[in-house]
């Protein structure tokens, strides 16, 4: 597969290895996230479509037969850890995919709660005390940054990130803090990348004892 961030241009390429061709793919499978050549994220958005759309359907069967604690347990293991993981990274995709998504987790709620389809859902997160897919993504992006902070992930992003002590020695309120330099970012998906979000994360968080 060959990353490629034009949307519009093909990518013509042959690779062998010992005159044996190796397959161009256009997106793979790591772990449980669909990568594509482009990184628009929409093969692993299309396949959490598949699987809300199938949680909406089990939630309506089941709700007659459990408590609402019960079908909150059952939302967190089958709906919300396919929400979280990774999301710092496909959470930045087109707001077209995303809204599909959004959509179905709207459902997911309402089967839930045995509200009308036409029902106001914000009302229903807060009541249920849990999190919109928009609010899951600057969470998990939000642990991400402490934890790379503190030197809790072992990979290395400073290709990434540049925390305001490495950018100048002033003591200044965003280097007390241990706070990160902002990336600029002129476009949407720019702004909704994990090298311009975490930096702002973090330090609207972040205070002096880190």
């Amino acid at each position: 597969m060959l990353l490629n961030s034009n949307l519009s241009q093909s990518c013509n390429f042959n690779v062998k290895i010992n005159d044996n061709k190796i397959k161009h793919t256009t997106c793979t499978k790591y772990v449980v996230v669909y990568i594509d050549q482009h990184l628009s994220w929409t093969d692993h958005i299309h396949n959490l479509e598949i699987k809300l759309s199938r949680r909406v359907a089990m939630f309506y069967r089941i709700r007659y037969y459990l408590s609402n604690n019960a079908l909150r347990s059952v939302y967190f293991s089958l709906t919300y850890s396919h929400l979280q993981y990774a999301i710092g990274v496909w959470g930045g995709a087109g707001k077209t995919a995303l809204n599909r998504l959004n959509v179905l987790h709207n459902k997911v709620l309402r089967a839930m709660t045995y509200s009308s389809y036409k029902s106001r859902v914000s009302p229903l997160y807060k009541n249920l005390n849990l999190l919109k897919i928009n609010d899951i993504c600057l969470l998990e992006i939000g642990k991400f940054m402490h934890n790379l902070h503190w030197g809790r992930i072992r990979v290395n992003f400073d290709h990434l990130f540049t925390s305001v002590n490495q950018a100048h020695y002033h003591a200044t309120r965003a280097a007390t803090r241990g706070g990160y330099i902002w990336q600029l970012a002129s476009t949407v998906k720019g702004k909704r990348s994990l090298k311009h979000l975490g930096p702002k994360i973090r330090d609207s968080v972040a205070d002096p004892r880190g």
